[in-house]
């Protein structure tokens, strides 16, 4: 019994016992609250994404001469905003100027898609590379506002564009399709805009 009270009585023991158990604790909060603070920033860029969704893969592996439309923001000295691209002519931009293979093409351009990010480019390279600027028409966006079937009905006679669209009509038209994550491009016979 005396060694239980001379532990008890002995001056400082127990603020030296307090600060090696606030020590230990210290020691293992630290990497644990590391580990919980990057998963959860991890979470927050990856959760929300559509990578390998099922129409990034159909319109991004389409190599043809006449390949699907790709709709993304540029920024350039002289302009920013949408344009549409061909898929093929997208890809031999990036190709020529980043040196992007194709692999690397799928997954840079998956990602820029998917966080909405912009691409820089010259002026030049809006024409050289064919990217076509997006105005906003009006007609489009009150049709795109009653939903996809009906503006796909209203626009398309079956998978082909009906005819008297202008060429900005057109394009606003290829845009909100994209939105809507519907691949659309120029048949190679018929030279007319087609869906699916």
């Amino acid at each position: 019994m005396k060694t239980n009270i001379a532990i008890n009585t002995e001056p400082g023991l127990k603020s030296r016992i307090y600060c090696m158990k606030s020590i230990s604790r210290k020691h293992y909060g630290i990497p644990v609250l590391i580990s919980v603070l990057f998963i959860i920033l991890n979470n927050q860029f990856t959760a929300c994404t559509n990578m390998n969704s099922p129409f990034y893969n159909q319109v991004l592996n389409d190599f043809d001469t006449t390949s699907y439309f790709i709709a993304v923001d540029i920024k350039s000295p002289f302009y920013k905003g949408r344009t549409i691209i061909e898929n093929n002519n997208l890809y031999l931009f990036l190709n020529k100027t980043k040196g992007f293979h194709k692999q690397r093409y799928l997954s840079y351009m998956e990602r820029t898609l998917t966080h909405h990010r912009a691409l820089k480019v010259t002026d030049k390279d809006i024409v050289v590379w064919k990217f076509i600027k997006v105005s906003e028409v009006e007609s489009v966006i009150h049709i795109a506002d009653r939903g996809r079937d009906n503006f796909v009905a209203n626009y398309f006679n079956g998978t082909v564009l009906i005819t008297g669209c202008t060429e900005k009509e057109q394009n606003a038209v290829i845009n909100q399709l994209f939105y809507w994550e519907i691949p659309a491009k120029i048949g190679k016979l018929t030279g007319e805009l087609i869906i699916g």
